[in-house]
């Protein structure tokens, strides 16, 4: 069995790379298994994994870090209900020290099965860092860089986003500062970039591998910078129009976070109507509003939406931001909505079940 153990920033593209991953390695006949993992408890991601007849299990309410066991227990639950030879675990996006604390554990406890950690950085974000632009405040730019620091193999992702100057200067500094890592540009939606990936996953040959040199309290300081908010809404219309109703509050949510000048780990909403489910995302890179032309198969009077959302806030200013949006939709529209469950904290100091250094 392979252990594709997949890190990097929160809204860096690792659900929709490893959703299409599976899809392909499926495709080819072979078993595969998904965990997901978050702070929270209500993953989007899981859903839109399961949308693919995935076979997924979670690691909730925590890191793989902290939550070790649970990990394992998911992994040997996967393997034995259906025979997987490969899983994909995704560790949440602002976890780091994953080779200290999950690599080398695994590989001690059960050192026939191959483990290769990805991280994944997006090009956009990367792009910016690299131009001097400072999208977290510093304890969260650290636990950035520590996961790139760790990578076995290093993608550089959603290419297609980036201009051809600003992809050769990426490649530049990159090569410069991680001249002995396996480094792939990929575009996650392409076919030949999931294959390439998937080659030098099933090619990687293990190495000693050297356990980050980390200060937990910036890494502790920094996870706490971000605020998480996890919420559970459903919007009832009179007519088939309930998707624009979301459309209107997803838009005021983002528009609210960028009014207050807020950094976005990521923004994520899910959308079900009972037939067809939507994910969007939003990322501090870019600028965009969701067209009611993106949710055209919706024709529904009753739709579940079902937001994550990872932003350098308070709680509290979080979910105000996301009540009060709520609230103004109500009055504007005919809609009514219902909350059946919002939690917004931030994430503890990480404490790891096992951490093996050098």
């Amino acid at each position: 069995m392979k252990l594709y153990l997949i890190g990097g920033f929160l809204g860096s593209g690792k659900t929709t790379a490893i959703y299409n991953a599976c899809g392909e390695l499926m495709d080819n006949g072979i078993q595969v298994g998904v965990i997901t993992n978050d702070q929270g408890n209500q993953l989007v991601d899981t859903k839109f994994i399961r949308k693919g007849d995935i076979q997924t299990s979670e690691v909730l309410n925590g890191c793989f870090c902290c939550n070790y066991n649970e990990l394992a227990l998911g992994i040997q639950s996967l393997q034995l209900t259906n025979q997987c030879k490969i899983i994909f675990a995704e560790s949440v996006g602002s976890c780091t020290d994953l080779v200290a604390t999950v690599v080398k554990p695994f590989l001690q406890f059960h050192p026939q099965i191959k483990v290769v950690l990805s991280v994944f950085a997006d090009a956009g974000v990367l792009s910016a860092m690299i131009q001097g632009s400072q999208l977290f405040v510093e304890s969260v730019n650290y636990i950035y860089k520590k996961q790139l620091e760790e990578a076995d193999v290093l993608i550089v992702n959603k290419i297609d986003l980036l201009t051809a100057p600003e992809l050769e200067e990426i490649k530049v500094v990159i090569k410069k500062e991680y001249p002995n890592k396996k480094i792939i540009y990929q575009n996650s939606l392409e076919r030949d970039s999931i294959q390439s990936w998937l080659h030098s996953l099933n090619t990687f040959r293990q190495k000693q591998r050297k356990s980050l040199d980390l200060d937990y309290h910036i890494y502790g300081s920094g996870e706490a910078e971000l605020a998480w908010l996890d919420a559970q809404i459903e919007i009832h219309t009179t007519q088939t129009d309930a998707a624009s109703c979301a459309i209107s509050l997803i838009n005021k949510i983002y528009s609210e976070i960028i009014s207050q000048q807020l950094s976005i780990g990521h923004l994520k909403f899910l959308l079900d109507d009972g037939v067809h489910q939507k994910k969007i995302s939003f990322t501090s890179i870019g600028n965009r509003s969701i067209l009611e032309n993106e949710l055209i198969e919706f024709h529904a009077k009753k739709l579940k939406l079902l937001i994550n959302a990872r932003v350098q806030s308070s709680p509290s200013q979080l979910e105000k931001i996301v009540t009060d949006a709520v609230r103004q939709l109500e009055i504007q529209t005919d809609c009514g909505i219902i909350e059946n469950e919002m939690t917004a904290f931030k994430p503890g100091y990480p404490k790891p079940t096992y951490r093996i250094l050098n």
